[in-house]
């Protein structure tokens, strides 16, 4: 209960129990001086204590009371008990409210615990003080005494309420957290919890199990939040009627962070889905692609040969001169594009294959030399008629080359015919066959071209890509040269490594893993 008192003259003895002039009135002081219980009024503003009887005085090992109120308390308070204290003082305020609690104090540095009584008591400046009464004959074992001090500073809101849901003890961490509809931080079990369901759900386990956890929306001061409730039913230790013991955890930052986690897992696997969808209709478009290209191939490949055919037996007169002679130029003409048309038909052939996983190889050993002479014997003409030098360079120990016989030409054939596309007249090329030092063959084709920049390499392995349109104009091409012999190489278990500049020419290097061991 709140008093309300005015300061009376200073009386009594060496032990100053007389009020400080800031002290109320109607204390009976005589009979104060005469008590064993320990009473003092403590100023939580200024964290001093501006009364006491002389029991108090020697809780406190002070030799007068101005001994007493002229130590700041607050150099040895830690902020959770200056936290409670502030909540008492509010407490007081608002309801007048009391509090019968196990405090531990540390007079001179020394502990001692004491049950503890506080009550409101309001000064003459209208401040709220608190009166506290201290039970000397407190004898409860140092294991109650830190049980006791663990409770009031634990960061778990911990209440005792009767069967009926109201409040018979919270500690101070509940007080401060629980709302209030009169203030005291006091609210009955019934109102704190947001559903109606989880509040019977807590009840009906309870009276079935006699325990129950769960995690549940509670009102609290700072709003809604959610809290790990963990009950049981047990006794009052006051009384021995049933009561329940709640302890309540905040895992508002948990539950929301688990929220987020459910929300990326969600997002994630909606677009990892999403993915999969796009990848498989992308397969799905990619082997259209190549079985349309496979199939259209085929079928111009036949009548295509059959134009090769006759034009070469035109333009060679296998049957007699043409007349007029021009029809024989035009019959060169037909040959010529015959032949690049289904050199071109090939390649997109070839690269199908390769797309759809049906191209087959047939690995052996190839001597390198003979590879070589080969691949240069079939471009050679074609080198001629651009006017540039083409050389070999394969040394007389270099290791047979492991690899498909027809793939490995190929591979050969398209980079040489791409460095004489791109070599000016009076430029040089070279094909050089080397042995890797950890296994295996290196397949060299450098010239002295025009030479790409690292952007016109990255176009030019791209299937169907060209490095420059005013180039295209000059050189027909489907743009699958590089890209086809990328995926060639690959496919034998290679890698391509493509070194150019500007005007500095290119160096195109296929390597080839050796021959594995049985």
């Amino acid at each position: 209960m709140t008093q309300d008192v005015q300061p009376e003259p200073a009386r009594g003895g060496e032990y100053g129990s007389q009020p400080l002039p800031a002290l109320p009135a109607g204390f009976t002081t005589a009979l104060a001086d005469r008590l064993r219980t320990a009473l003092w009024v403590f100023d939580i503003d200024q964290a001093r204590v501006i009364w006491a009887n002389p029991a108090a005085l020697r809780v406190w090992r002070a030799d007068s009371l101005n001994e007493l109120s002229a130590r700041d308390l607050r150099r040895d308070m830690s902020p959770a008990v200056a936290a409670r204290l502030k909540q008492y003082q509010e407490d007081f305020i608002a309801s007048g409210a009391t509090f019968s609690e196990v405090w531990t104090l540390y007079p001179q540095g020394k502990p001692q615990s004491l049950r503890c009584l506080f009550s409101g008591v309001r000064l003459a400046d209208g401040r709220m003080a608190m009166f506290c009464e201290g039970l000397a004959e407190f004898n409860d074992t140092p294991e109650a005494l830190r049980s006791a001090e663990a409770l009031l500073h634990s960061s778990v809101m911990i209440t005792l309420y009767d069967l009926d849901g109201h409040i018979l003890y919270s500690n101070p961490a509940a007080r401060s957290a629980a709302p209030s509809q009169n203030g005291d931080g006091r609210a009955p079990l019934v109102t704190r919890l947001a559903d109606s369901e989880d509040h019977q759900r807590l009840v009906s386990t309870l009276q079935q199990a006699g325990e129950v956890r769960m995690v549940a929306r509670v009102h609290t001061a700072q709003g809604l939040r959610w809290h790990e409730i963990t009950a049981r039913l047990c006794s009052d230790a006051a009384t021995g009627a049933p009561a329940w013991l709640v302890s309540e955890v905040d895992v508002t930052e948990s539950k929301e962070y688990q929220a987020e986690l459910e929300n990326n897992r969600a997002k994630l696997e909606q677009q990892a889905r999403e993915l999969r969808q796009a990848h498989q209709a992308a397969e799905s478009a990619s082997r259209a692609k190549s079985q349309f290209l496979a199939h259209m191939s085929h079928e111009l490949r036949t009548p295509l040969n059959a134009i090769i055919g006759f034009s070469d037996v035109t333009r060679r007169g296998t049957f007699g001169m043409v007349e007029p002679p021009r029809y024989g130029d035009y019959a060169e003409l037909i040959h010529e594009s015959g032949r690049l048309l289904l050199d071109l038909i090939n390649d997109i052939l070839d690269l199908s294959k390769i797309e759809a996983g049906k191209m087959e190889l047939k690995p052996a050993l190839i001597d390198a030399r003979d590879l070589a002479e080969a691949s240069t014997r079939l471009i050679s003409g074609m080198a001629r008629e651009a006017n540039v030098t083409l050389s070999t360079h394969v040394p007389p120990d270099t290791q047979p080359v492991y690899g498909d016989a027809r793939t490995i030409k190929q591979v050969i054939i398209n980079l040489l015919s791409n460095a004489v596309k791109f070599t000016p007249a009076g430029g040089r090329i070279q094909l050089a066959i080397r042995d890797q030092p950890e296994g295996g063959s290196a397949i060299l084709v450098s010239d002295t071209g025009i030479g790409m920049t690292a952007e016109e390499i990255e176009r030019a392995l791209d299937p169907f890509s060209q490095i420059d349109s005013s180039i295209a104009q000059h050189h027909r091409g489907t743009g699958l040269g590089l890209a086809l012999v990328k995926n060639l190489v690959e496919l034998h278990g290679g890698r391509l490594i493509v070194e150019s500049g500007p005007q500095q020419g290119t160096i195109v290097t296929a390597l080839l893993p050796q021959e594995p061991v049985a």
